[in-house]
């Protein structure tokens, strides 16, 4: 009996050693992107083949997108693994780190992962689609609860996109009151950055407006080591041309380039506004000012602010006394949601451009840039040709939720001198080409002349 019970205790002993080491080979990381984004990482390793398995939160994608959807993706080769993030490679144990290589599945796109870890830190990068190398960083965490109050953070954009999105009537369209439904049902679930990322733009695809999301802060006004004449680029010694995602920011970089297009006698100006541009409404106001050669309104942005308390549109010529204008030196940019609106007041500088003006547009051509087609257009300062414009003129900002989180909305619209919204409208050019024919136009008229 003695021998037997001895039996029993070394067979349960041995069950007990090998779960506490099952166990000891799944452990939690939190691990952070170069953006700062942080994901929740179990991370388990087979000693006995060598290979290793990590990922969010178990079945988080496939919570998203609904069994039906995601059987569907997954059957049509789409999707491969239930979770937002899956990373499956090589283990390899040296002294007393342990080496990962492998493969970084993130929905349907995978990239070149590795890592080492050493006690409790994690240090990996990922290679993405252009070879470019992405650091992750980590600490080991006790558990897999979510890293965040994630609830707290999406009650609280909701209170504020309630007060702040441009469109009160977006708030009872079907599709926000069903995007707010599903997102409050999943909310309790949400375990990291990534999946909060993918709940937002996985359920806000049908939304009336866009972007509408939440990220982790970025500091303002960051200075930049971009030259002054960067978007600058002769064409010929009659020409130039002004890359739309490298404008003249402020009024020295405009000073800087009117010196240059003096000095190099340019009589033709092209202002490139194809694609999506990052242009803001107080650099716009510049633009336009050294574009013009007399002065004008040329329309304003209104937030809730105004609309919720003043139904109708303001005239032109109450800006004045209604607003401040965007050449004040109280705006801050990407806080125009604390105003009522703001208007452009355009006053020709001294070095103002007296030559023929040539704008391009596409259909991408949106916010700020619709707003400088349509008043080239309608002030005729210049010609616009290429393709109608998106319209989506409404301006999207970023709302502090907290020290770590912002809130990304459309928080503001432009409206003309004659008190219309462009949005969904868009602007026509005076020449309409499209692709290649657009350049070739305007160099066609300007390579003589």
């Amino acid at each position: 009996m003695k021998k037997i019970m001895e039996r029993y205790r070394i067979l349960i002993l041995t069950v007990l050693m090998v779960q506490s080491l099952f166990a000891a080979s799944q452990t939690f990381w939190k691990v952070e992107n170069d953006h700062g984004d942080e994901i929740l990482l179990t991370i388990e390793v087979h000693k006995e083949k060598n290979t290793f398995e990590a990922w969010s939160r178990k079945d988080a994608l496939k919570d998203l997108a609904g069994i039906f959807t995601y059987s569907l993706a997954k059957a049509a080769g789409k999707l491969k693994y239930p979770e937002i993030v899956f990373i499956e490679g090589k283990a390899l144990t040296t002294g007393d780190t342990l080496r990962l290589n492998g493969n970084f599945n993130y929905f349907d796109k995978q990239f070149m992962f590795s890592a080492s870890i050493s006690g409790m830190n994690f240090n990996g990068s990922y290679l993405d689609q252009k070879g470019r190398s992405h650091p992750l960083t980590g600490i080991k965490v006790p558990d897999c609860k979510p890293l965040k109050d994630y609830s707290q953070l999406i009650a609280t954009a909701f209170q504020i996109t309630d007060k702040i999105l441009v469109n009160p009537l977006w708030l009872k369209s079907d599709e926000w009151l069903e995007f707010k439904k599903r997102v409050d049902n999943l909310k309790p679930k949400i375990s990291d950055d990534y999946e909060l990322a993918a709940t937002f733009f996985w359920l806000g695809k049908k939304l009336p407006f866009s972007p509408f999301e939440i990220t982790k802060s970025r500091p303002k006004n960051i200075s930049s080591d971009r030259k002054n004449h960067v978007g600058l680029h002769e064409i010929n010694t009659h020409t130039a041309l002004i890359d739309g995602n490298s404008l003249p920011r402020n009024q020295k970089e405009m000073d800087s380039l009117a010196m240059i297009v003096n000095e190099k006698v340019y009589r033709n100006l092209i202002v490139d506004l194809r694609g999506r541009s990052r242009l803001t409404p107080d650099a716009a106001n510049i633009l336009i000012n050294y574009l013009s050669d007399r002065p004008f309104n040329a329309g304003v942005y209104l937030t809730r602010r105004w609309s919720d308390n003043n139904p109708p549109v303001p005239i032109a010529q109450d800006y004045r006394k209604l607003f401040n204008s965007f050449d004040d030196a109280d705006f801050q940019s990407l806080e125009l949601y604390k105003d009522q609106g703001r208007y452009l007041n355009i006053v020709p500088g001294e070095r103002s451009f007296r030559g023929k003006l040539w704008l391009l547009t596409d259909s991408k051509t949106s916010g700020v840039a619709e707003m400088v087609s349509y008043t080239v257009k309608n002030t005729k300062i210049g010609t616009v040709v290429g393709q109608k414009s998106a319209g989506v003129t409404f301006l999207t900002e970023n709302i502090r939720l907290n020290g770590e989180y912002d809130l990304v909305l459309p928080d503001c619209d432009f409206y003309t001198i004659d008190g219309k919204s462009l949005n969904n409208i868009g602007v026509e050019p005076d020449v309409l080409k499209s692709g290649d024919e657009i350049i070739k136009y305007v160099l066609g008229l300007t390579s003589n002349h």
